[in-house]
């Protein structure tokens, strides 16, 4: 539906995981807007993060669509769901939101051998570096935190986020009255 401003926005909710089942929804639902002719997507988004592969494909796929995003971080962004959300045009949080960034997991298991660790060890650190790279080039997380996510978990309220440019300002969320949003 047309704003006064006669822009088409399209409206969608996501709550859940990065993994190919969340991805799929949420690429599905913005390929709609785009060829429903859609101007801009707003994205009300929360998730506690998922697989780095899944994460790396939505944030190109968003970087390279024809539409503007805003994104609306209204509960936790959390592990690979930051590069997501960092892929968005515009960033916004609601004022009591959460971001989240840490190392990339090494899921263990039973009888790996000395070759196995570090094949997963590799991955895992070609996967930090993906996902730092794009926490770089996104947003201005100081240095000192990029380092320190490498081996523990750092949690940014909302003031540092605006700090950190990682959303451009703490605001809420509101539909505005006559537009209808979709949860994908």
């Amino acid at each position: 539906m047309p704003d006064l401003a006669g822009v088409k926005t399209a409206y969608f909710g996501f709550t859940g995981g990065i993994d190919s089942s969340g991805v799929t929804r949420i690429a599905a639902a913005l390929n709609a807007a785009v060829n429903n002719g859609s101007d801009e997507v707003h994205l009300c988004f929360s998730s506690l993060g998922g697989y780095v592969a899944d994460g790396i494909y939505l944030y190109n796929h968003m970087r390279g669509l024809p539409v503007k995003v805003v994104a609306h971080n209204v509960g936790s962004v959390s592990s690979i769901a930051v590069a997501v959300f960092l892929a968005a045009h515009e960033r916004y949080c609601s004022s009591h939101a959460m971001f989240m960034i840490h190392p990339t997991v090494i899921p263990s298991q039973e009888g790996m051998g000395a070759e196995r660790l570090q094949s997963a060890l590799d991955a895992a650190l070609a996967d930090d570096t993906r996902t730092e790279n794009i926490l770089r080039e996104r947003a201005r997380i100081p240095e000192r935190l990029l380092t320190e996510r490498r081996t523990r978990d750092i949690h940014i309220n909302p003031e540092k986020a605006a700090e950190y440019g990682i959303v451009q300002g703490v605001r809420e969320f509101v539909l505005p009255r006559g537009h209808q949003i979709i949860q994908v």
